[in-house]
């Protein structure tokens, strides 16, 4: 199972980690595991480099887990960084409706 976890203050998701395998192929073949792990990478690679947010990050492709925390944005891209955020934890809602023994959601303040 994907274990995704979302950290979300005032409607602002603020950080996200997922970790696991879905379980739904192998290693290498699961389509589950390949959309999350793409989708994340595209959520830290457009903050970091269209929005220039100073993130904390970790990455371990062995355990497997990506955990990504905004940490600063400037405010001109603040509202942007934040609606990328907000829509991959919109997306992952709906993933998770899909595939309910695959992917698990939660959030936290």
């Amino acid at each position: 199972m994907i274990r995704s976890e979302f950290v979300i203050r005032d409607n602002k998701v603020l950080a996200f980690s997922v970790e696991g395998h879905s379980g739904l192929a192998e290693a290498g073949s699961d389509v589950l595991c390949a959309s999350v792990s793409a989708m994340a990478m595209l959520v830290i690679n457009t903050l970091s480099e269209v929005f220039s947010a100073e993130l904390d990050l970790e990455i371990d492709d062995a355990k497997p887990v990506i955990r990504c925390t905004l940490k600063n944005v400037s405010p001109e891209a603040k509202t942007g960084a934040e609606g990328v955020l907000y829509g991959f934890y919109l997306q992952m809602k709906d993933l998770a409706e899909v595939y309910p023994k695959n992917l698990s959601i939660r959030t936290k303040k």
